[in-house]
This record gives C-alpha cells, sequence and structure tokens, in this order.
C-alpha cells in the first residue's frame, strides 16, 4: 500500500482537486486497509478541528499555530488549499507562507578548496580526496574503492589498526562500509574516525555530526560509536546519532538494540525511540521518521522553525553562510521541508513572494535575507 499517495489524496480530497479516479482509489485503499483508514482519518479529524477553531485562533495566535497541525502531516512544497469557504477566507489572510528550499552548487566564503572536498585522512598522514570515483587506491596495508559515492576498501593483512578519520564537508554527503560490513551513511558536516580493520575485542569508531548506521551482527566483538560526552554500545542495529549541536546528542534507535552511555546515566533504547543527553540530563521519547531520518532521502522537514533555526541547516547542505539582517527576519517562523535535490533559489524565491523576505549574495558568497 502506498500510503504517502494515501495521505496526498487526503489532502487533495479536502481541497477538492481530486479526481474521480483518484477518489475511487482511496476509497478502495482506506476500506481495505487499516493503516490507509487510520491516515485518512487522521486527517479528517484534523481539518475539522482546526477550522472549527480557526477563527477564534488567527484572532489570539500566529498564523502558524493556526494551520500548523494540519499542514506539518503534508509533505508536499506548497500551501495546502483547503475548500470550504471558512478555510478560503483564513488562507487569504494568512498568505503563502509555507515554503521549500533545495540543492545546487552556490558560492562558498571560505578560501581553501581543500574545505570542500570528502577527504580521508589515513593513519600515517596520507590525504585522499574522495570527492571523485576512484578504484585501487593504495594506502598503508589497504587498497581504496571510491565508487558511488561509498568508500570501501580491501586489508591485506591484520595491522590496520590505526586510526584513519574521513571529513565530509557541508553541501556534500557521503557513504562508508566498514571492514566488518557495517554500513554507515553520513549527513553534511560529519566526520568519522576508524580503523582499516576491527582487530581487539571490540569495535570501535568516534562519530561528530550526523550518521546513520546498519552495524553488522558479531558475536564476540561488540560495536561501539563513542560522541561527544556519551558513548553507544550496540548489539547489532540500525540507528541514527545526530551531534551537530554543541552539547546536545541525539540518537534514534530504529530497530535491535543499543545501550547509550553518557557521564551519569546508561539507558537502553527500544525501537522508535530518540534519547537527548545534554549538560542538564537525559530524556527519551518516540521520534518521528519523517524528522529524523528524513535527511538519507535529501528532505529536511521542519516545524514553527524561525529562519535562524533553518541558518545552519542551508549551510549543512548547501556549504552557504547565512546572515540575517534584522531581528524580523531572524525570528519569523515557518512549516516546510528542504528537498536537498532542488536549487536553493527556490526557497528564496518563495520566501521573498510568503513574507516579502529578500536575499542577496555578497561579493565573498555569504547569503543575505534582508
Amino acid at each position: 500500500m502506498d500510503y504517502e499517495k494515501v495521505r496526498d489524496l487526503s489532502f487533495d480530497e479536502l481541497s477538492g482537486t481530486i479526481s474521480e479516479e483518484e477518489k475511487s482509489w482511496l476509497r478502495n485503499a482506506i476500506r481495505e486497509d487499516l493503516q490507509a483508514r487510520n491516515i485518512w482519518e487522521d486527517i479528517q479529524r484534523d481539518s475539522s478541528r482546526l477550522l472549527t477553531d480557526a477563527s477564534d485562533s488567527f484572532d489570539q495566535h500566529p498564523a502558524e499555530e493556526v494551520l500548523g497541525g494540519l499542514q506539518q502531516r503534508r509533505r508536499r512544497s506548497y500551501l495546502l488549499k483547503v475548500s470550504s469557504i471558512a478555510a478560503a477566507c483564513l488562507l487569504a489572510m494568512l498568505g503563502s507562507w509555507y515554503l521549500f528550499s533545495t540543492k545546487a552548487p552556490q558560492p562558498l566564503a571560505a578560501n581553501d578548496s581543500t574545505a570542500h572536498t570528502i577527504r580521508l585522512v589515513t593513519a600515517e598522514g596520507k590525504v585522499i580526496d574522495l570527492s571523485n570515483d576512484s578504484t585501487g587506491i593504495r594506502v598503508d596495508n589497504a587498497v581504496l574503492n571510491n565508487k558511488q559515492h561509498t568508500l570501501s576498501f580491501d586489508v591485506s593483512h591484520q595491522n590496520g589498526s590505526g586510526i584513519n578519520t574521513l571529513t565530509v564537508p557541508a553541501g556534500k554527503d557521503y557513504h562508508l562500509l566498514l571492514a566488518d560490513g557495517t554500513k554507515v551513511q553520513l549527513n553534511a558536516a560529519t566526520t568519522i574516525s576508524f580503523p582499516f580493520s576491527f582487530t581487539g575485542k571490540t569495535r570501535e569508531v568516534t562519530v561528530s555530526g550526523e550518521a546513520f548506521f546498519q552495524v553488522a551482527a558479531k558475536a564476540g566483538q561488540p560495536f561501539i560509536v563513542h560522541l561527544p560526552g556519551s558513548t553507544v554500545n550496540v548489539l547489532g542495529t540500525a540507528f541514527n546519532i545526530n551531534t551537530y549541536d554543541s552539547g546536545v546528542v541525539k540518537v534514534a534507535l530504529v530497530e535491535g538494540s543499543v545501550k547509550v552511555a553518557s557521564n551519569r546515566h546508561d539507558i537502553v533504547l527500544k525501537p522508535g525511540y530518540e534519547i537527548t543527553t545534554t549538560k542538564n540530563g537525559v530524556s527519551k521519547e518516540s521520534f518521528d521518521p519523517d524528522l529524523v531520518l528524513g535527511w538519507r532521502t535529501g528532505l529536511y522537514t521542519f516545524e514553527d522553525a524561525s529562519l535562524q533555526e533553518l541558518a545552519p541547516i542551508i549551510h549543512r547542505w548547501f556549504g552557504v553562510t547565512i546572515a540575517l539582517d534584522n531581528a524580523r527576519v531572524a525570528s519569523r517562523r515557518f512549516f516546510g521541508v528542504i528537498d536537498w535535490n532542488r536549487p536553493l533559489e527556490d526557497f528564496q524565491h518563495n520566501l521573498e513572494r510568503a513574507d516579502g523576505i529578500r536575499s542577496h549574495y555578497d561579493q565573498q558568497g555569504i547569503l543575505h535575507f534582508e
């Protein structure tokens, strides 16, 4: 069952833009599939509640709070148009504020060209540029293969326990296949340190940034991920880690089991839950896969986020430094999706059209919103 199609057609039904063929497909889906029906009923219930309360809420709350609960459920990059007169009036008052932005090459502020390449520094100090496909690279005791945006390697002998460091810059992502078969997907602005072979009683790596792990099970040799201020002990699993924010570590478990050890707590996670550790303590709650894992397919979903909060995301994904030239611009809040596979100019255009916020690049390649 295509549940994304169910969700989209449910919104189209509300907006009056659904065709008869699509309506028939939707009716069959919600009749035959329980999850499809639950999706449809949730959207119907949310829209009814939001429209009933809209006139009172609009006088007391920002526009985002009125339609946010409904629109954050929509993953398309345009404003939901609801068919009722009350909703149409509300949308006229709100204007188009639901945005998306996307990926395109842009000038980067830094002058050091190596800062914008995917780079491996071996334990012996050799620097390898991995930005373009290459195979058969001999280094130390390993032969590197850099194909289809993925680094793998063959080790000639079990003496590759020195630590290598792989750095993925802003504006790029990358994949790594470790010696034991563990797969790692690295988000932009992320660093991982690892050996070419795991020769001891444990398999250990260190990560700063964001990465998704699919750990190969190996009895008697636990997999350990070192993070700033905490450690993840893995029991054969798939999980996401995020250390972008200083002093904050997030671990979201997709399947299997992990134990997160910080200075004061050891917590075992169950699938579907995320743990957040800060200097103030530890919290655990269920997570939305769209919000936490969307980056793996090039989507960043944001809910009630200010441009100030989005600026580091844009910098990481597009390699562009952002300057917010006044307080109103910095604090304006939006719901939407950043699609890494489309041009950044789309975000700029929609932002100006929706809220009158203009933008330009200066001579240093810094993007100003004004």
